[in-house]
């Protein structure tokens, strides 16, 4: 079954726990095969329904689903080149985990979310919000497996395996990353991802960060003997 029989089934169903039932079931058999513009349109009004179910009937279960979704579609957001989109979902995501009760039962499910939240910020390089959210993740962790991956995720943060330019960290260029990236994507979407394509990229990154007055330095110039494709 196709995504787009599987979304014209969903439409037709009345309630929104048997839409839910329907995608997630969907979600679970395939989302290892599916490609990443698919799980976007299933993703997508995932978040809506579970958004919807959670406010009706805000416990555990609901609120674990919404945030779960929430996770994905940002995920797949960030795959595509899209993080401008992944942002307030992330955000929104956060926002709800840091309201729910540090109880033994939410201590698991907040690691994990948290974890999760802070590998998406890290792969959309903003790694200040990346930081905190697995130092969150940290603090509920239980077991020592889930210790031993936060601390590993905290350490390639800490200790990269390539230099980065420190304004990447910087209030000035965080304020606009968001809208330079979103127009990147316009500029370059019918562009081929054949080898090289990272050199085009960051030079239209390094002119667009400079009309808005900040000075940037690519990997390639930051890392002088790697050798980037």
């Amino acid at each position: 079954m196709d995504t787009t029989t599987i979304l014209r089934q969903a439409e037709n169903l009345a309630s929104d726990e048997e839409k839910l039932m329907l995608l997630g079931d969907f979600l679970g058999e395939n989302m290892n095969s599916l490609e990443t513009m698919d799980l976007i349109r299933l993703l997508t009004p995932l978040v809506d329904i579970t958004r919807r179910i959670y406010e009706q009937n805000p416990d555990h279960e609901t609120i674990s689903d919404y945030v779960t979704a929430l996770i994905k579609l940002a995920d797949n957001y960030i795959r595509d080149e899209r993080g401008w989109l992944a942002m307030p979902l992330l955000v929104k995501a956060e926002e709800l985990l840091d309201n729910q009760p540090d109880t033994e039962e939410n201590a698991q499910w907040k690691c994990h979310s948290y974890f999760d939240i802070g590998e998406c910020y890290t792969m959309n390089t903003r790694r200040l919000m990346a930081k905190k959210a697995l130092q969150k993740a940290l603090h509920y962790a239980i077991s020592e497996e889930d210790k031993e991956n936060c601390e590993y995720s905290l350490d390639r943060l800490e200790n990269p395996m390539l230099k980065y330019d420190p304004v990447e960290d910087s209030d000035a260029y965080l304020s606009v990353i968001d809208e330079v990236e979103r127009r990147l994507y316009e500029e370059l979407k019918d562009v081929p991802r054949h080898m090289g394509f990272c050199f085009r990229y960051w030079s239209a990154k390094r002119e667009l960060l400079a009309k808005y007055g900040i000075e940037w330095r690519s990997p390639g110039i930051m890392n002088p003997r790697v050798m980037f494709d």
